[in-house]
């Protein structure tokens, strides 16, 4: 790789988890936590990163990702030995499915219902970096109280102790579009993620190169997108289901960790 911020693909840095800073030629590194859960031996590679070619300092996101900032361009291939060589992920940006977040869930909060980190580990296996017409987000909350603010994500997952509810097309930013869910509860981890996977596999083959998945739900229809995924969640390809429209209920605010 050249030693030149001028020779550098900009976008393809992005996609390998280097992000340009407003100072030419440094780049904030963002390491993959999926669940926003991490080790010691994590920490510390991070921390080593940012003393040797960073800036000492350590910034957390808000999507629960830590970021090593002020990396020069000419120690990229350093940096990217030092994560290889401890197999830490970087695939956190661009047009793919971005790190997985989660709140705490079982057993860590005493009101969660559903382990949270596992689900959040699994999805990432089966769907963090892959690539896909625009960034998709998703994330994962263990109870009613919605700490992890799913609402806001391209699909949103709600562990109800007894099932899951899934919510579908939302997103924050300069547009801001609240999720809903389009179909019924699900019964158990496993046809969740299946349906999941249906959804993103929807999104890949439908949507147009740079079109969020909300926007390409209004231009397909709702309609079309919730028939795909009732046969996958095992229901009648019918209207007569509950209705569980609507945005995630957050519960009392006292109630929350």
């Amino acid at each position: 790789m050249a030693d030149t911020t001028a020779a550098l693909d900009a976008a393809a840095l992005k996609g390998r988890g280097f992000f340009e800073q407003a100072e030419k030629g440094l780049f904030s590194l963002r390491l993959s936590s999926p669940g926003g859960t991490v080790d010691a031996a994590f920490v510390k590679t991070a921390a080593a990163i940012a003393e040797t070619y960073g800036t000492s300092r350590l910034h957390f996101t808000t999507r629960q990702q830590l970021e090593v900032p002020g990396i020069r361009a000419d120690n990229i291939p350093a940096v990217e030995q030092m994560l290889a060589a401890e197999g830490i992920g970087t695939l956190t940006g661009g047009s793919r499915v971005r790190t997985i977040m989660a709140c705490q869930g079982a057993p860590v909060c005493k009101f969660g219902t559903t382990d949270t980190g596992l689900l959040a580990r699994e999805l990432s296996a089966l769907f963090a970096g892959r690539s896909l017409p625009a960034k998709f987000k998703i994330a994962v909350t263990g109870c009613k109280n919605n700490c992890a603010r799913v609402e806001g994500n391209d699909i949103g997952v709600r562990g109800l102790g007894a099932g899951f509810e899934l919510y579908f097309g939302g997103r924050y930013g300069r547009t801001i579009r609240t999720a809903t869910a389009l179909l019924p509860v699900i019964p158990d981890r496993e046809t969740a993620i299946k349906v999941i996977r249906a959804a993103v596999d929807f999104f890949a083959e439908n949507a147009r190169k740079g079109e969020r998945f909300a926007v390409m739900l209004d231009r397909v229809g709702e309609d079309a997108f919730r028939a795909a995924l009732l046969p996958v969640a095992g229901f009648p390809d019918t209207a007569g289901f509950p209705d569980t429209a609507g945005s995630p209920d957050t519960g009392s605010p006292a109630q929350g960790r």
